[in-house]
């Protein structure tokens, strides 16, 4: 299947779950991201700020912004830069999306978690984006491992990939880890 038809299949498919159901699986996911031994080693983490459809991370954002150090993404012309969370500084960004102020982390080597959001997912941890290729140009430079978070409607049995696609460590679910 083509990435654009895989888009708009599960696009259509996270139409159909309720915000309890959402709740209840960023929960699920958040519970066993927290289990990890690679999320208590890490003492910098990046991850999202969720859009309406992704797995929410606000609560999230919230529990361990002052127990960790959090970072997001923020766009910068074609690519991402990495910013530390403070969420008195959070503003609306490219694509509708919060993003911190202040400035880059240029030291990537910092991170020791990246927690990325997807479109989908397979069973070989691959990872499908939105199609603009903002994570694989960041990702590239990062050597922390990274868990792709998906709605189980998210998971797909195969994504077709590009050389510069970056494969995640893992991929967490409310039902499956891979």
């Amino acid at each position: 299947m083509e990435k654009a038809e895989l888009r708009r299949m599960v696009r259509e498919a996270k139409k159909h779950l309720s915000d309890d159901e959402k709740r209840e699986s960023a929960q699920i996911i958040s519970a066993r991201i927290e289990a990890l031994p690679c999320f208590a080693a890490a003492r910098r983490i990046l991850l999202y700020h969720s859009l309406p459809d992704e797995v929410d991370t606000h609560a999230w954002l919230e529990k361990w912004q002052f127990v960790k150090e959090l970072y997001l993404p923020v766009v910068e012309g074609d690519d991402l830069v990495v910013r530390r969370y403070r969420q008195e500084e959070l503003s609306v960004g490219a694509f509708g999306i919060c993003e911190p102020a202040g400035e880059n982390l240029d030291d990537l080597s910092r991170i020791g978690l990246v927690i990325v959001p997807g479109m989908a997912f397979d069973s070989h941890r691959n990872r499908l984006g939105r199609g603009k290729g903002f994570y694989d140009k960041l990702l590239a430079h990062i050597q922390a491992p990274t868990i792709g978070v998906a709605y189980d409607c998210q998971l797909v049995p195969e994504i077709p990939v590009a050389p510069h696609d970056i494969p995640m460590t893992q991929v967490i679910s409310e039902r499956h880890i891979f």
